[in-house]
């Protein structure tokens, strides 16, 4: 026994860490890749994490910001919990709160055992590329009229364009300590991960894309030099021309959603696509406004959509139509009021807040986290993001694998 003891606990700890690596290096790789690809990374971590997570010596260990990141998802998944209990709904509803419980419970193991910067950002750089070509494939190759149409459109759209936000930043990291190869290689991924989106059609993830590049390449601002500015203009005309061939459908989107807000303004059809997010949204805010505290619940909501159709507030059309708000803040208000949203702002802003913190001229993790939460509030204006397997695990599992990350200083030497 005590020969074999300080073998077997080396062993184990190897272990641990391999496959925080695999699950790190597969979670981007495959989120798009495979149906639910986005959830074997996280299987695979919360295996292994349920060998650990109960001994106190790890939640011990984990970092302070970690904690209470720890805090925010247990108070998110709390809130949601109380407001179905409330609601009289079903334990299926607890489906979604309960990925947050169980990223919660990788937490210990991800802070004692952080994913290395290459598995992080060689599986989004792979995902990215497998996401491009997906919806090259589905939209040139299967004729379809948006990337990504036989699973969901939206979420797809605004994941590829996530992957490919991230991969831009590993080219100004890798750009900046001289590995050029490896550069090229993210740039090729961020392009990929992009025309996924744009082939998509998902209008909702372009809307805040000017502010987040601008973001990126502000905090990069110290390692810029005349070929980021050759790189620029070629992606520049490479977006031009996204939008400019009818092929692409990216102008087509546009020009409809101009329509859309055209028709709804003059009263000529207000049940365009942007129409009927705009009655949505009024829909959801006086809800909000009637239970402003708690709100209605998952299941309580719809009575108020039948006392707003009594009213004529809204028509028979938005009734049936009306199953979420298609913006997660506004959802979020209608169904659990203000307590719901500031969890909500917590979850959604904490990130941005660790960005600050340890924010550094040419670091690459605190970018990465800022873009994951300024990503996720661009498509929480158009759509209940979160509200939908892919988007909750999609999101706390990027924000706990980078954010463990940060808290590792050695990371700055895996290149």
């Amino acid at each position: 026994m005590t020969l074999a003891s300080p073998i077997i606990l080396p062993l184990r700890i190897n272990i641990l860490h391999n496959l925080v690596q695999v699950s790190a290096f597969l979670f981007g790789a495959l989120t798009l890749a495979i149906p639910s690809g986005y959830s074997y990374g996280p299987a695979i971590l919360l295996l292994a994490s349920l060998t650990v997570f109960w001994r106190p010596s790890y939640w011990g260990s984990m970092p302070r910001e970690v904690k209470i990141l720890a805090l925010i998802f247990f108070a998110y998944v709390f809130v949601q919990g109380l407001s179905i209990w409330l609601d009289g709904g079903k334990l299926r509803e607890f489906d979604r709160p309960s990925r947050v419980l169980m990223v919660a419970i990788t937490l210990p193991l991800l802070s004692r055992y952080p994913a290395r910067l290459v598995s992080l950002i060689f599986g989004v750089a792979v995902g990215a590329c497998i996401a491009g070509s997906i919806a090259i494939y589905d939209k040139f190759y299967l004729g379809m009229e948006r990337a990504f149409g036989d699973i969901m459109p939206i979420q797809a759209g605004n994941i590829s364009m996530t992957l490919g936000l991230l991969c831009l930043c590993g080219y100004f990291w890798y750009k900046s300590k001289g590995n050029v190869k490896i550069a090229m290689f993210m740039l090729f991924a961020c392009a990929m991960g992009m025309l996924g989106s744009f082939l998509s059609g998902t209008r909702g993830g372009w809307v805040l894309l000017p502010l987040i590049i601008l973001t990126i390449v502000n905090h990069f601002r110290g390692n810029l030099c005349r070929i980021d500015k050759i790189v620029a203009a070629v992606f520049g005309l490479g977006l031009l021309a996204i939008v400019a061939i009818p092929q692409t459908g990216v102008s087509e989107r546009i020009r409809v959603a101009h329509s859309d807000i055209a028709q709804f303004i003059d009263g000529g059809n207000k049940n365009t696509s942007l129409g009927i997010r705009l009655q949505l949204w009024y829909s959801a805010l006086n809800a909000f406004q009637q239970k402003p505290l708690f709100g209605w619940g998952n299941n309580g909501v719809r009575q108020a959509h039948t006392e707003q159709l009594a009213s004529g507030k809204i028509s028979n059309f938005i009734y049936s139509f009306n199953f979420h708000a298609h913006n997660q803040f506004l959802d979020e208000m209608a169904r659990r009021g203000v307590i719901g949203l500031l969890t909500l702002l917590m979850l959604y802003l904490y990130p941005l807040f660790i960005c600050y913190k340890h924010h550094e001229d040419d670091s690459l993790l605190p970018i990465m986290l800022a873009v994951v939460a300024l990503t996720l509030i661009d498509y929480s204006l158009s759509q209940a993001f979160i509200s939908h397997n892919s988007g909750i695990t999609f999101f706390v599992m990027c924000i706990s694998f980078i954010m463990t990350a940060v808290s590792f200083k050695g990371y700055e030497s895996d290149i």
